[in-house]
């Protein structure tokens, strides 16, 4: 028994007692969690130069590499090329360059759009430079090729796609380069991605910047049709339905122009007869992306780059910096100081790579947006792979293919300890896409001691983390024997607690009546940490389908608050409900609710039934501090537009009770109407106080 600090009757406060670990870490309203975790799930668990390398002895001198560029890339471009809208400026603007550097965004067709420059004249011979080629020497090779026997073509192009030494002194270096090529007729085009930094103002000079493409489809049709020779056949095709849907899954998962030629190449290896056979091609395009992802991954150039690779499956779409802070802790456990006299670091050089190198390398992109922090939205440059399936794609072959699991799962558990509540959803999505891989082992080594820790977030961690499982009906079976053994264990209030949050989060979407029945037998344990299980989890029921389920949750939380056995937990579910949960009005979107006021003034079916409830807990006295807490919450929130101040206000004066200032429950409102109006409140709230009193003077003379 102790008593609340906010004065009334002594009461058990078991449930309201503070943690002292919380403020460690960022919090988040239960509708912004379950955005984080929807998206954390979209993220996670869901232009590159190909051919043979040929070695070319420029002038009898050390081999370069350089290679004809074959027939199997330049033929679509020169037949099936889709031009931009503006490619006539991008033309205009190579003019007669001897060097450009192309510039466009990621999967936007640049390598195609530098091979359609070069093919002009049509007859010149293209010659594909390998991306580490060294180009301070490329001119010297250049002009000993020249005086050799057996030169290269006049008229020749070089096509240098993302090239590695991109960097400071390339505009010196390239300016070199054009009497060269002048000399030879000939003429070089480098691409680079749009977020490549320009390191050198000279470089503007040779930039041309490529439009974004036509539409994939657009691409598919024109390839298709130059594929199959003939047009109307291409046409029709495509109009099939169950190729159309199959079309629209393919680019719905890769934007890039690269795979709408693939796709056409393999629609038409695929035709047999008058139709394509739509297994065998699915079949193939799977393998197909199997392969490439098998050679970028493979040709990450350290283990410094391959743990960012991997950090960014983690953490696919959050702030960069956040993804750079956790590769490092990754390369800490994988790659760690060198051995010497002395390994202090910093033993890898953090000027290695820029920003935009390393993006390349990766395949992702910096995309500028707004994250909410614990001081509301604030701008930010979010990272994250530019084709969807990356992230999941990393994660499978790093936990398949190499022997790393152990540190991967030590990594991981330090990222859980992370302030930040979406690094610790991201990373509990990780944890669940490792745990379809191997449930025991995963649960053994890493769910199990954070369904058990002490720390709520780690318990939180562990049950977001058996929602990816839980999706799949093979493994729920095993999320729902671990959840019993916690749920059971009477001697382990910390492991019930984790059962509650599983309830919520990982099987409640599935069977929301079972959730609602097993955490209802839970409110009977006076435990702080088993109640906050409970009402993170009704947020997520709630969440997972307001329409639906508002209803049988409110309902359900209002039985427990006139139940003598479950009032103490009711209430702290009710307050946690009120507290937490925000909504935007569907005619105001700018404008943020308490959710359960906008419920009651917008649904006739709740609007009485929340009335009660705020009435029960007013007449119960229990739990005064978060009582006074959710009034100030809601309060602030009335306080900044005239909308939610009226419904808040007529809600209070929807209270039951006897005429005027006698009422007990009016008495308490008044009491905080008074802090609301004290001249050393730092955070007065006038207009909603004369607005309550407004409505209780209304409601006292109508009786």
């Amino acid at each position: 028994m102790a008593a609340d600090s906010a004065g009334g009757a002594e009461v058990r406060t078991t449930v309201d007692s503070a943690d002292p670990d919380a403020s460690r870490v960022e919090g988040r309203a239960g509708r912004q969690r379950q955005r984080s975790r929807e998206n954390a799930r979209v993220k996670v668990a869901g232009d590159m130069v190909g051919g043979d390398k040929l070695m070319f002895a420029l002038g009898d001198a050390e081999p370069a590499p350089l290679r004809p560029l074959g027939a199997w890339m330049s033929e679509p471009v020169r037949h099936a090329f889709v031009a931009p809208e503006g490619w006539d400026d991008v033309r205009g603007a190579a003019g007669d360059q001897r060097v450009v550097v192309l510039r466009a965004e990621p999967g936007h067709g640049k390598v195609a759009a530098a091979i359609r420059l070069l093919q002009s004249p049509p007859d010149r011979r293209i010659f594909n430079l390998d991306r580490n080629v060294d180009l301070h020497r490329l001119g010297h090779w250049l002009e000993t090729d020249a005086k050799s026997d057996d030169p290269l073509p006049r008229s020749a192009g070089f096509l240098l796609c993302e090239p590695l030494s991109w960097g400071q002194g390339l505009a010196w270096i390239l300016q070199q380069l054009v009497p060269i090529l002048d000399a030879m007729d000939a003429r070089l085009v480098l691409t680079v991605s749009s977020d490549a930094a320009l390191p050198d103002p000279e470089l503007t000079s040779f930039v041309v910047t490529l439009p974004p493409p036509r539409d994939q489809r657009t691409v598919l049709a024109k390839h298709l049709a130059w594929s199959l020779g003939r047009p109307q056949t291409a046409e029709r095709l495509l109009a099939e339905p169950e190729l159309s849907a199959f079309v629209d899954r393919v680019f719905a998962a890769d934007h890039t122009m690269k795979a709408a030629a693939d796709l056409a190449v393999m629609i038409g290896q695929e035709l047999d007869g008058a139709t394509v056979d739509l297994r065998r091609l699915e079949r193939r395009w799977a393998e197909r992306a199997t392969e490439d992802f098998e050679i970028w991954f493979g040709g990450l150039p350290d283990v410094s780059t391959r743990c960012l690779a991997i950090a960014l499956a983690v953490l696919n779409g959050l702030p960069y910096e956040r993804v750079v802070y956790a590769a490092g802790l990754l390369a800490e456990r994988l790659d760690g100081p060198p051995e010497g006299d002395d390994p202090r670091p910093p033993w890898r050089d953090p000027f290695a790579a820029t920003r935009g190198e390393v993006l390349r390398l990766l395949r992702a992109r910096i995309r500028s947006t707004t994250v909410r922090g614990p001081f509301g939205d604030a701008p930010a440059e979010v990272m994250e792979y530019v084709a969807e399936d990356y992230a999941s794609a990393v994660l499978t072959r790093v936990w398949r293919e190499y022997r790393i699991q152990m540190p991967l799962l030590d990594w991981l558990r330090d990222l859980a300890e992370n302030h930040s509540e979406d690094v610790r959803i991201w990373t509990a999505t990780a944890l669940g896409l490792f745990a379809t891989q191997s449930f025991d082992y995963v649960y053994r080594l890493s769910l199990a001691p954070m369904g058990t820790d002490q720390k709520f977030w780690l318990r939180d961690v562990a049950a977001n983390a058996l929602s990816v499982p839980a999706e799949d009906t093979r493994l729920r079976p095993l999320v729902e024997a671990v959840t019993t053994g916690w749920y059971g264990n009477e001697s382990n209030r910390l492991g019930q607690a984790t059962a509650a949050r599983v309830w919520g989060a990982a099987l409640g979407a599935h069977a929301p009546d079972r959730a609602l029945n097993a955490l209802e037998r839970l409110t009977t344990i006076d435990d702080r940490r088993v109640a906050s299980g409970i009402g993170d989890s009704m947020a997520d029921l709630l969440l997972a389908d307001e329409e639906g389920n508002a209803k049988r949750v409110l309902h359900r939380v209002g039985s427990w608050l006139f139940d003598d056995r479950r009032a103490l937990t009711g209430t702290f579910v009710f307050l946690w409900l009120a507290e937490n949960l925000t909504a935007e009005h569907p005619a105001a979107p700018t404008v943020t609710w308490p959710m359960l006021l906008l419920l009651a003034d917008q649904r006739d079916d709740l609007r009485h039934r929340l009335v009660e409830m705020w009435h029960r807990v007013f007449r119960s006295g229990l739990l005064p501090v978060s009582v006074a807490r959710v009034l100030d919450r809601w309060a602030d929130l009335a306080e900044a537009d005239g909308n939610v101040r009226s419904a808040y206000s007529r809600s209070i004066a929807a209270l039951p009770g006897s005429v005027g200032r006698f009422d007990p429950v009016e008495q308490q409102v008044r009491t905080h109407l008074t802090r609301w109006l004290a001249p050393d409140n730092l955070r007065p709230k006038p207009l909603t106080a004369y607005a309550v009193e407004a409505e209780l003077a209304k409601r006292n003379g109508s009786r």
